[in-house]
């Protein structure tokens, strides 16, 4: 699982095989959403930075998912909220505020008219895609960007995730390599530990997810080394809320299991 180093952002790189019979949807929208927003712009995160790393580390698919997240790079791309609102437009993507007008937020992209009803929960024939746009919980006041002059919704554990990003090579279009922006392993799972503190929505999908990632570390070690900030507090919710008999291990068997579990308890023991 090498990787090297890209010439002009400096990130390492990895190459991505395609799961077997090819990349789900939504991934043909992230191969859209890269050919109208440069890599150096957004860092793809949410269930589909899950799914990438366990793809790339022979997991398959863990947890299908129908969103595409990504956070915006502000701290370093002056203007990029308004840029990512013109090239999802470009797209047929339409920008829908908050429901609640006390909440003066904007993230959430839809293209396509069918919905879901919600009385009966049967969806239509063609569900709507879904981008969401966030930046990272702790960026510099001065470089705070409006989106269609709402406040942007803050990701918990994003600016670290960001610190950690690689980017990532994958023919998501046959014959077109697409590369994109992804915290790697260990950034990918605390953004998940923290994601799991803060997001009351069906939390536990969190944890699933955040299982397949600690199979994804290859050394537990060196990022034990490398801990910053909040990352031990988080790591130490995982172990509390991960016992050997959650359901959530049984995302993983065999070796895999076992190397997850192993990784959990190394980033989690005491010195």
């Amino acid at each position: 699982m090498s990787a090297r180093k890209h010439p002009r952002i400096q990130r390492p790189v990895i190459d991505i095989a395609a799961a077997t019979g090819g990349w789900p949807d939504p991934w043909p929208n992230v191969a859209e959403i890269a050919g109208v927003l440069p890599a150096d712009k957004w860092t793809l995160v949410g269930g589909l930075m899950t799914q990438l790393h366990s793809i790339h580390h022979g997991l398959g698919v863990v947890r299908p998912t129908n969103d595409v997240d990504i956070v915006l790079h502000v701290e370093t791309s002056r203007g990029v909220a308004g840029q990512t609102q013109r090239a999802l437009h470009s797209l047929g993507y339409d920008l829908r505020p908050a429901v609640d007008p006390r909440h003066n937020t904007a993230h959430r992209f839809y293209r396509g008219t069918s919905k879901i009803d919600v009385v009966t929960d049967h969806p239509a024939e063609e569900p709507q895609e879904v981008v969401d746009v966030l930046v990272a919980d702790h960026h510099a006041p001065k470089v705070t960007q409006r989106l269609a002059g709402r406040a942007m919704v803050r990701i918990e554990g994003g600016t670290q995730a960001l610190r950690r990003t690689i980017n990532a090579r994958l023919q998501i279009v046959p014959g077109t390599i697409t590369t994109i922006s992804v915290p790697g392993a260990f950034g990918a799972l605390i953004l998940k530990a923290a994601a799991y503190k803060t997001d009351s929505r069906d939390p536990d999908r969190h944890l699933r997810d955040a299982v397949a990632l600690l199979a994804c570390i290859d050394d537990p070690f060196a990022e034990r080394d490398g801990f910053t900030g909040s990352d031990r507090s988080r790591l130490q919710t995982l172990r509390t809320r991960l016992p050997p008999d959650h359901i959530s291990w049984t995302v993983l068997n065999g070796q895999q299991r076992t190397d997850a579990e192993t990784a959990l308890q190394i980033l989690t023991d005491e010195d």
